[in-house]
C-alpha cells in the first residue's frame, strides 16, 4: 500500500514537471527591434548611417529564424558602397537600393546584436522610416521600429547694394553683390550670378575673389563649396552712367545653381537714384528792357565739380543784342550764382538811302519839288526870282558844303537791300536759352529767360 502510494506521487511529479516545461515553451517572448539614424539632419545628396538593434528578451531560450524587412522611404536610398556592418551575422542580410532584409538569424537567450547600413538622402524634408514586424520561430511575431531623419538642402540668397546717389554722367559707379547660403546643407554644385543692367548704365568691369566673371554675358560663376550659413566673397560691378540716364533706375541680380530647391529668394533689386552732375535755373524767368540798355538776372548753377570747368552760352537773342556772364566759368562743386547780362542796342533815326542814293540827293530832290510848287503858286516876278535864288543857294550848300564827291554815283544794284529805319534791337519778346556745358563728360543744363525789348 505504501509502495503504491509512492509510485503515484512520483508519476504525479513527473507529469507536473512535464506540464510546467510545456507551458514555458508556449510562453516564449518574440524578439524586439529598434533603429536610429546617426544624425538628426543630413544634407541633400549626403549619406547618413542607419543602425538596427535586435534582441532576445527570453532569459533561457534561444530564438531561431529571426528576421525582418525594411523598405526605405522615397527620399532615402541604400548607398553604394553601403558600408554594411554590425555584430549580427551580415551574411544573412539581403540588400536592394530600396530594401534591407534579414533572414534566418539566431539570437541566443538574453542577447542582442546590431546591423548598420549607409543611406543616401535624395529628397528634401523629413524622411520617416518604419520596418516591418520582426519574427522568430520560437517567439512568433514581434513589433516594428521607426526612425526619422530630416534631409536639408542649400538655400542660396543674394543681395545687391550701392552707396549714395549716382550722377549723370558718371564714370566708375559701383554696385556690390553678395551670395549667401542660408540653408542647412552645404552647396557644392556650380553657382551662377547674372546681372540685368537697366538702360542708361553700361558695365565696364565685374570681378570678385575666386569668381570667374565676364562682361558679356554679365555673369559670374564658381564651383567650390558654399558651406551652410556662410557667404562667398563679394562681387564688385562697375558701371558708367549716361548723360541721358533716368533719374531713378533699378538694377537686378539673380543667383542660381548650388542644388537648392527654394528659388523664391534668388533675386535682388537695387533702386538707384541718379542726380544730374550739372543743374541750372533762373529764378527770374522774365526780363524787360528798353532798347539800348542792359537786363540782368542771376543763374543758380549746381555742379558736382567732377567734369572740369563749366562754360555758358546764349541762343535765341534778338537782333543787335549780346549776352555775357559773370562768372564766365564754374569749376567748384556746390551751388554758384552766375550773373547773366543781355545788352541791347538803341534804335537810331537815320534817313534811309533809297536804291543806294545818298541822303543829300534825297533832300535835294525834295527841295526841288518844293521850289517848283512855290514858283507855281507865286505870281510876282521878283518873288519868283528871290525864291529861285534861295533854292539854288540851298542846293549848292547841299552839294558842296556836305562834301559830296564829284564822282558819279554808282549804278544801283539789281537786287537792292534797303537799310531799315531805326537800326538797333527791335521791340518784341524773345525766348533766350542759356546752356551750360562741362569741359568733359558731356554734362549740359539749360534754362530759359523771356526777354521783352521796348
Amino acid at each position: 500500500m505504501t509502495q503504491a502510494k509512492g509510485t503515484t506521487q512520483m508519476i504525479f511529479a513527473v507529469l507536473l514537471t512535464a506540464f510546467a516545461f510545456s507551458g514555458l515553451a508556449q510562453a516564449q517572448s518574440p524578439p524586439t527591434i529598434s533603429k536610429a539614424f546617426s544624425v538628426a539632419t543630413v544634407g541633400l545628396n549626403n549619406s547618413v548611417t542607419l543602425t538596427f538593434t535586435i534582441a532576445n528578451p527570453n532569459p533561457a531560450t534561444d530564438l531561431n529564424e529571426v528576421g525582418f524587412s525594411d523598405d526605405m522611404p522615397a527620399g532615402l536610398l541604400i548607398a553604394n558602397p553601403d558600408s554594411l556592418g554590425g555584430t549580427c551575422d551580415t551574411s544573412l542580410v539581403t540588400l536592394t537600393p530600396t530594401n534591407f532584409s534579414l533572414i534566418g538569424a539566431v539570437l541566443l537567450a538574453n542577447s542582442s546584436c546590431t546591423l548598420s547600413i549607409d543611406l543616401l538622402a535624395t529628397a528634401a524634408g523629413d524622411q520617416v522610416n518604419t520596418t516591418g514586424n520582426i519574427t522568430s520561430l520560437e517567439g512568433g511575431t514581434g513589433g516594428t521600429a521607426t526612425a526619422t531623419v530630416a534631409v536639408v538642402v542649400p538655400d542660396l540668397t543674394i543681395t545687391k547694394t550701392h552707396t549714395g546717389n549716382f550722377v549723370r554722367p558718371q564714370t566708375g559707379a559701383t554696385y556690390t553683390i553678395k551670395v549667401s547660403n542660408n540653408g542647412g546643407a552645404d552647396a557644392s554644385a556650380l553657382i551662377m550670378v547674372d546681372d540685368n543692367l537697366p538702360a542708361g548704365l553700361t558695365a565696364t568691369d565685374i570681378s570678385g575673389t575666386n569668381w570667374n566673371c565676364t562682361l558679356s554675358p554679365l555673369q559670374c560663376t564658381r564651383g567650390d563649396v558654399l558651406f551652410a550659413g556662410t557667404s562667398f566673397e563679394p562681387i564688385t560691378l562697375t558701371v558708367n552712367v549716361a548723360a541721358n540716364a533716368a533719374s531713378s533706375v533699378t538694377n537686378t541680380a539673380t543667383v542660381s545653381g548650388g542644388s537648392e530647391t527654394n528659388t523664391a529668394n534668388d533675386s535682388a533689386s537695387d533702386v538707384t537714384q541718379i542726380d544730374a552732375a550739372l543743374q541750372m535755373s533762373a529764378p527770374t524767368a522774365t526780363l524787360t528792357v528798353a532798347a539800348g540798355n542792359t537786363a540782368t538776372t542771376t543763374l543758380s548753377v549746381n555742379y558736382n565739380g567732377s567734369l572740369g570747368a563749366v562754360t555758358f552760352a546764349c541762343s535765341g537773342l534778338p537782333a543787335a543784342s549780346t549776352c555775357s556772364f559773370n562768372l564766365p566759368s564754374v569749376s567748384a562743386a556746390g551751388t554758384t550764382p552766375v550773373t547773366l547780362s543781355i545788352t541791347t542796342t538803341a534804335r537810331s533815326a537815320a534817313i534811309p538811302q533809297i536804291n543806294g542814293v545818298p541822303p543829300q540827293f534825297t533832300l535835294l530832290l525834295g527841295l526841288m519839288g518844293l521850289t517848283a510848287l512855290a514858283l507855281a503858286l507865286t505870281r510876282s516876278r521878283n518873288s519868283k526870282v528871290r525864291l529861285a535864288t534861295a533854292s539854288a543857294g540851298i542846293a549848292l550848300l547841299l552839294l558842296v558844303g556836305c562834301g559830296v564827291s564829284n564822282k558819279p554815283a554808282p549804278s544801283p544794284t539789281p537786287t537792292p537791300t534797303p537799310v531799315p529805319q531805326g537800326v538797333g534791337t527791335p521791340a518784341g519778346t524773345s525766348t533766350v536759352t542759356v546752356t551750360a556745358t562741362s569741359a568733359s563728360g558731356g554734362a549740359t543744363a539749360t534754362s530759359t529767360v523771356n526777354l521783352t525789348v521796348q
